[in-house]
């Protein structure tokens, strides 16, 4: 194994931890960070938790140094101790100034592996805190020099369980802003999603878990479907990680219930999620429990699409309610079946709250922004 970083040079070596090598909206965080990062102030390697997808991504396409350790259960103590110091063997020998760790599984073995290679350690919390999660509790021990936080809820949250009182850092993720023209972008969406002319296309893009709420969504654009002949809905995404199998296969089911299904496009898992929001006329974010950040807003305001939005967590430290997107009730699928055909009714309401919210995104949101805002962060927490 090669490592960066190992001839003279003024940059900080960084060695990001990540519990999982598939792509989800903390992994989307992560590899942004890898790839913006100036290589000048930060040289990155990446160390994942299991196998995947995001392996070779990393290795190949982002050219970075990258090796998995194949991390146990929590449970197993004794193996989840050498796992620890296999990484800390490879940070003593890729001379690495800090550990940045995602998710708190990703800290608690990126922590303690840090602080048995005395080096700082840095933890991207992009979940809710909370002491009735195991997982939260035991990485809120693992000492940290700073804690990063999503967003104020979740740093609320977080400063209620930081036993060792670490700093806390707010930095919203960004995201990446295209650089094609809207129009082609748009064109291009709506061929991916085979969108005929004429629909008015809503859509959800997530992973199909029940807290997400596709099911709400189902039946919100039952009631738009029904009253409006040139309406189709798009769900976007997939079970993850090997969870929620059941509830992913119930939702085409859901669909034939409500007398929809032939109206209802399931996509699976896509890695072009960007691109396809561009496609839609509105895009929906529909968590039934609060979002610690929710990275789908940020890409549909990216995308220049309408956006609607559950109203809890950090989404009011998003948008702003009838200015960039509409917020309705979470778990109310008769307020966002009212927004959806509000918005289906007047286009050029719904065109309003797609240019202010990609202004929105290119003001407070991009990937470039937090890179900047994280290195500032690093370049303080490491004395060299």
């Amino acid at each position: 194994m090669t490592f960066p970083g190992q001839g003279a040079t003024s940059a900080l070596r960084v060695l990001y931890v990540s519990p999982q090598a598939a792509l989800g909206g903390a992994e989307r965080v992560t590899l942004d960070l890898i790839a913006l990062h100036d290589r000048a102030r930060v040289e990155p390697s990446v160390c994942f938790l299991n196998e995947g997808p995001l392996v070779h991504h990393c290795r190949e396409v982002l050219g970075v140094s990258t090796f998995v350790v194949n991390a146990p259960p929590l449970r197993r103590f004794i193996a989840g101790r050498r796992t620890v110091r296999t990484i800390a063997d490879f940070i003593r020998a890729g001379h690495v100034d800090l550990v940045h760790s995602a998710m708190a599984w990703g800290h608690i073995y990126g922590g303690r592996a840090a602080r048995r290679a005395r080096v700082p350690a840095v933890w991207f919390q992009h979940v809710g805190a909370s002491w009735s999660s195991n997982i939260e509790r035991w990485a809120a021990f693992v000492k940290s020099a700073a804690i990063i936080t999503n967003s104020e809820f979740t740093a609320q949250g977080q400063r209620r369980v930081n036993p060792r009182r670490a700093r806390v850092e707010v930095i919203h993720p960004g995201t990446r802003l295209p650089e094609r023209g809207y129009k082609q972008r748009r064109a291009a969406g709506r061929a991916a999603l085979e969108i005929p002319d004429g629909v008015f296309a809503v859509g959800i893009a997530a992973r199909l878990q029940p807290w997400k709420g596709q099911d709400v969504v189902i039946r919100a654009a039952a009631s738009l479907l029904r009253a409006r002949s040139h309406a189709r809905l798009y769900i976007i995404g997939d079970a993850m990680f090997g969870f929620d199998k059941a509830y992913a296969d119930a939702l085409p089911r859901l669909a034939e219930e409500l007398g929809i299904r032939e109206r209802v496009s399931f996509t699976g898992f896509r890695n072009d999620v960007p691109e396809l929001l561009a496609g839609l006329d509105v895009a929906i974010h529909a968590s039934v429990t609060p979002e610690p950040f929710g990275l789908g807003l940020i890409e549909a305001m990216a995308a220049g699409t309408a956006l609607i939005a559950a109203d809890a967590g950090a989404a009011r430290e998003i948008v702003a309610p009838g200015v960039d997107g509409l917020l309705t009730p979470p778990g109310d699928h008769e307020a966002l079946a009212t927004a959806l055909l509000a918005l289906c009714d007047d286009p050029d309401r719904c065109h309003e709250l797609a240019r202010a919210g990609w202004h929105t995104a290119r003001e407070r949101f991009d990937a470039a922004e937090m890179t900047l805002k994280v290195e500032e962060l690093y370049e303080a927490v490491v004395k060299r």
